[in-house]
C-alpha cells in the first residue's frame, strides 16, 4: 500500500465541500484549519492498518483451509462448466480496482472526481454480485446444483464466500463516501481509504486464484 502522506497536511478536521471546500476550491479536495482542534473518538490511522491487515491475515487462511480440502478431495477431477457470466464479472472486478485507484489518487491530488470514481466503483461492485448470481442460475440449468459433487459443490461455497466478503468492500466504500467530511481529519480520511483500496484489490486477486483454481486448474 502506498504510503500515506502524513507531511503536508496535519492531523486536522475536514471542513466540508462545496463553496467553502475541503481545499477552498469544492469538490473533494482536502485542507483548510477552523483553528479548532477536536478531540479524535476513534482509533488512530495506525489502528486501520493493522486491522486490515488482520483481517486480511484470516481471509486468506480461512480460502487457504478451503483450498486444502478442494485438493484433498480430488474436487478437479470431478465435471463443472464455467458459466460465461464469469467472464463479466471478472471484467468488473478488475475494472472496479482501476476506478478505486483512481478514486483515491484524486483524493492524494486533491481534484474534485474522487466521489465521481468511488461511486463508480461501487456500481461495478454491484454488477459482480448480479453476475454472481446469472453465473449461479447458468449452472443450475446445466444439472450443477450444489449438491451434485464436490466440485460444483465448492464453487458454489468459494464464489459465495468471495461474494460475502465483497458486499463487506461495498460497505466500506459506502462508508468512506457518504462520511460527513467534518466528521474526520485529513488523514484519518486518506488512510481510510487506503486501507478500503487495499481490502478491495486483495478481493480483486483473491477473484482472480479462485478462477483458476476452479475451472483451469488441471
Amino acid at each position: 500500500m502506498s504510503e500515506i502522506l502524513t507531511k503536508d497536511q496535519p492531523d486536522q478536521p475536514l471542513t466540508g465541500e462545496g463553496g467553502n471546500g475541503l481545499d477552498g476550491h469544492g469538490g473533494d479536495g482536502e485542507g483548510g484549519d477552523d483553528g479548532q482542534s477536536r478531540p479524535e473518538r476513534y482509533p488512530p490511522p495506525e489502528g486501520y492498518r493493522i486491522a486490515i491487515r488482520l483481517a486480511l491475515v484470516s481471509i486468506t487462511m480461512l480460502f487457504l483451509a478451503l483450498t486444502s480440502a478442494y485438493i484433498f478431495i480430488q474436487a478437479k477431477n470431478l465435471p463443472i462448466i464455467m458459466p460465461r457470466a464469469l467472464w463479466v464479472s471478472t471484467t468488473l472486478i478488475i475494472t472496479s480496482s482501476m476506478t478505486l485507484e483512481i478514486a483515491r489518487r484524486n483524493l492524494r491530488r486533491k481534484e474534485g472526481r474522487f466521489r465521481f470514481w468511488i461511486m463508480a466503483t461501487i456500481v461495478l461492485g454491484v454488477g459482480f454480485l448480479v453476475a454472481q448470481l446469472v453465473a449461479w442460475r447458468q449452472l443450475v440449468a446445466e444439472g450443477f446444483y450444489i449438491n451434485r459433487n464436490f466440485h460444483s459443490g465448492l464453487a458454489y461455497l468459494f464464489t459465495g464466500l468471495h461474494g460475502v466478503h465483497l458486499i463487506g468492500g461495498l460497505i466500506a466504500l459506502g462508508y468512506v463516501t457518504l462520511r460527513a467530511s467534518e466528521k474526520w481529519t485529513v488523514v484519518r480520511r486518506r488512510v481510510s481509504v487506503d486501507v478500503t483500496a487495499l481490502y478491495w484489490h486483495f478481493l480483486d486477486g483473491l477473484w482472480i486464484y479462485l478462477l483458476v483454481l476452479l475451472f483451469f486448474w488441471k
